[in-house]
């Protein structure tokens, strides 16, 4: 029969056991450990920009600028966690190293031959660990609880495996410290922490600053098409928000905070997630400063703002409302850290390249007088956008404090005839492929020409609205069509060429087995739609009739 557990034993047990988990919940929930790297690869700029290159036509040099940005971020985020892991390594190692000595009298430190051993290896500058099956905790234990290792319940270690150098192993419980590297073999050969690396050692350490991107061109250029596209290709939460209906606090209308929310809601409400995003103001030349009397009304919707985003852009701990709507200061709030959150803002910023125009081409007079230039032609705009420098955006109307934070200017250039072509057919979404898909859904086929689509690029680069006025034209072309061919039979492609994109006729509709080929093989001898069996227009059938009666 086992011998009865003395109570004050099995008390002091207890007391160790509990004090020791409270400890690890109150300091888990006050310092977690840092936040593990991300596992997915990130991907180099060129891999970003041949992402881009399947959705946006042009724009090379906005191209580059996104993904050396988006790159340099989130390359800056993994050197910021592998120097959280490497100091909470550091931290686990050192609290390891710590000697554990127990004081005279202690529970477990048996008699003085117990003492005297103690004593001895305290003498000779190296300790035995006790031979007691356990002991209280001490300063060490409980500076290894905030790292999530549990000392409730202190047994005897385990006998450390000796070394043929006579030092002893590290112990199982840093084996995690390993699995914090998230790199391939090849990417830790490349880090420049790796201590073999060629000038690792030589290049000091320093913290990296982000750098926002602001950028401007005339509207249809792909600006948000561009930011969009990008959220595709990088698996990081990423909100469009629109600066024309933020407000400055204490106003009708929605505050700077809101497009925290939005990041927030964005990522599945995962704050550490919602910390990493990146966030794309559209419409930023909207809130440039009004040229009225500020004395009279103050600027709510415009340089409010713009002193408003300041906190945010900058990199601050933001109180963010858990509702959306006007602020209760009873509220619950979330903090959002806005140091690591990457902003991209955009704008027409119609009228800069007058601005531009005047700096850099001054009036003058004389033999080497500088000819006045067409500041419409959208060459001409593209170069001075290239040329745009903070001081030309806060003559445009922001304040100096906002462009500051943005310290790359990027610009997109305008869209020539070719680039409207190329715009309808190359990109994976284009227009011709989304009518094609569309048209297939009633199992009927869609062709386009060559003629057809010069036709429709001519006409939108007439209209000024860039790639926007392409679905414009094209919807107004194929109205009729998309009305009357669901219901038809015998139907099984629709032939849009230029004489229908002119108006001059209709596009034209083949039956039966009547084929793009042979149309156009028949065209080539001469005749006309009208000849060819098996091809008719597009009409409405008792038109007047059944409109009038509808």
């Amino acid at each position: 029969m086992d011998p009865p557990i003395d109570p004050r034993i099995e008390s002091i047990t207890r007391h160790r056991v509990t004090t020791s988990t409270s400890y690890n919940n109150t300091t888990s929930s006050s310092s977690p450990p840092p936040p593990t790297p991300q596992q997915t690869k990130l991907p180099t700029p060129k891999e970003i920009f041949d992402g881009l290159n399947e959705y946006v036509i042009g724009q090379r040099n906005v191209k580059i600028a996104l993904s050396v940005g988006v790159h340099n971020h989130y390359k800056r985020l993994a050197v910021v966690e592998a120097q959280q892991q490497q100091q909470h390594a550091m931290q686990m190692q050192s609290t390891l190293s710590e000697q554990v000595y127990r004081r005279e009298g202690h529970l477990g430190g048996g008699g003085s031959d117990n003492m005297t051993e103690n004593n001895n290896n305290q003498e000779q500058g190296s300790y035995n660990p006790d031979h007691a099956s356990f002991r209280e905790p001490s300063l060490a234990d409980l500076n290894l609880a905030q790292f999530g290792r549990s000392s409730s319940t202190i047994v005897t270690p385990p006998p450390p495996t000796a070394s043929g150098d006579g030092s002893t192993a590290a112990a199982s419980d840093d084996a995690p410290v390993d699995n914090m590297s998230t790199s391939s073999p090849e990417d830790d050969a490349k880090s420049i922490a790796n201590p073999n690396h060629r000038i690792g050692p030589e290049v000091e350490d320093c913290e990296l600053d982000k750098s926002n991107i602001i950028i401007i061109g005339p509207t249809g250029s792909g600006k948000t098409l561009l930011v969009k596209t990008l959220a595709k290709l990088i698996d990081v939460p990423l909100v469009i928000a629109d600066a024309t209906c933020l407000t400055q606090a204490g106003y009708v209308g929605e505050d700077v905070e809101s497009i925290l929310f939005k990041l927030y809601l964005e990522s599945g409400q995962d704050l550490e997630r919602c910390q990493r995003g990146i966030v794309y103001i559209d419409e930023t030349d909207k809130i440039r400063k009004s040229g009225g009397n500020v004395s009279i009304s103050r600027d709510v919707s415009g340089e409010g703002v713009q002193h408003a985003l300041l906190k945010i852009v900058e990199g601050n701990v933001i109180n963010v409302p858990k509702e959306p709507g006007r602020k209760n200061p009873r509220g619950d709030f979330i903090q959002i850290d806005t140091t690591n959150i990457l902003f991209i803002s955009g704008g027409a910023f119609a009228g800069l390249e007058k601005i531009i125009n005047h700096r850099m081409d001054a009036a003058s007079i004389g033999f080497g007088a500088k000819m006045k230039k067409n500041v419409e032609d959208f060459k001409v705009q593209g170069k001075y956008f290239d040329n745009a420098i903070p001081k030309d955006l806060i003559s445009f109307g922001m304040i100096p404090e906002f462009i500051g934070r943005f310290p790359v200017i990027v610009s997109t250039k305008g869209l020539t005839e070719k680039s409207l072509v190329d715009i309808l057919t190359l990109p994976k979404n284009s227009l011709i492929k989304q009518y094609t898909y569309q048209f297939a859904m009633n199992g009927i086929r869609f062709h386009a020409t060559e003629g057809a689509l010069k036709e429709v690029a001519k006409m939108a680069f007439g209209r000024g609205s860039g790639a926007r006025g392409l679905r414009s034209i094209t919807e107004n072309m194929l109205m009729e069509t998309m009305f009357v061919v669901p219901s038809m039979e015998n139907v099984h492609t629709v032939y849009l060429d230029a004489e229908a994109v002119l108006g001059k006729r209709k596009p034209i509709l083949f039956k039966h087995e009547m084929t793009v080929e042979k149309y156009e093989e028949l065209l080539e001898k001469g005749n006309t739609w009208e000849d060819i069996e098996g091809a008719e227009l597009v009409h409405l059938e008792d038109s007047d009739e059944y409109f009038e009666a509808a």
